[in-house]
């Protein structure tokens, strides 16, 4: 398997009934890499007894808080090679799953929920991963910016929006975030970052269409601004660590 890690002791669950059963182990792996051969995790939850448990099952979210399975992904404690269970009965429930080489390099969170024989069910435990897809990992590249040049600002605030549109050769689900730095008239940068969204909320963003490349921010300036020309500096992060090319503009406020 090319994944690191071995089985832990868990201690801390996010939740147990301890009248009905008690978690007891959770399988640990650290990291897991897509390679040709290997592309199977096989994670795994061991309960100190299940007298009252009905189900058990996990969600798996991606780095972009999006679950790889629209459904519960079901656990067993079958003795079935095909759920990757070794022993039937020894309170130890597994699942064999498909990392697909499509899904974005980055942190994962396995979530473990259990239903007991009352039909309660509670998330009893969660653990992360960090996964490597196999591909080469492309930086993203800023292809274009939208923003004004030149802003009067008269009796009231004024409002306007910044854009960059943004591509990557592994996926826009691949971009980790898009900000800008702004550098103040006569001032030195302070090197905070406002971020940029492509989330669809025009309302609060700025953002026309969600999920088209297009990263928007809404900005407001008022009278009480210093004047004289700004300077902005956008950068685009993948989930792989890698940054493109800074595109740098300026906006002059009179």
């Amino acid at each position: 398997m090319a994944f690191s890690g071995c089985e832990k002791k868990f201690n801390n669950p996010v939740e147990t009934n301890m009248a009905v059963y008690q978690v007891a182990e959770v399988s640990s792996f650290h990291s897991f890499s897509h390679t040709l051969t290997d592309s199977i995790i096989n994670p795994s939850i061991t309960f100190t007894s299940v007298l009252d448990i009905r189900r058990v099952w996990i969600e798996i979210l991606t780095p972009g808080d999006e679950k790889i399975s629209p459904g519960a992904i079901s656990l067993y404690d079958n003795g079935s090679p095909a759920a990757g269970d070794l022993v039937k009965g020894d309170n130890s429930y597994s699942a064999l799953i498909i990392m697909k080489n499509e899904y974005v390099n980055g942190t994962y969170l396995i979530s473990y929920f259990v239903e007991d024989k009352t039909s309660a069910v509670k998330k009893v435990a969660s653990q992360t991963f960090l996964f490597d897809n196999g591909k080469s990992n492309i930086a993203p590249l800023i292809l274009s910016v939208s923003a004004p040049d030149t802003i009067e600002v008269k009796e009231v605030p004024l409002a306007f929006i910044v854009s960059a549109t943004v591509a990557d050769s592994n996926g826009l689900k691949d971009i980790k975030e898009v900000y800008f730095t702004t550098v103040k008239p006569n001032q030195p940068s302070s090197g905070s970052r406002t971020m940029l969204y492509d989330d669809g909320n025009y309302t609060t963003n700025g953002d026309g269409t969600a999920e088209d490349g297009v990263f928007s921010r809404a900005l407001s300036i008022t009278p009480e601004n210093e004047k004289g020309t700004y300077r902005f500096d956008f950068e685009a992060k993948d989930r792989g660590g890698l940054g493109s090319q800074a595109v740098r503009i300026y906006i002059v406020v009179k």
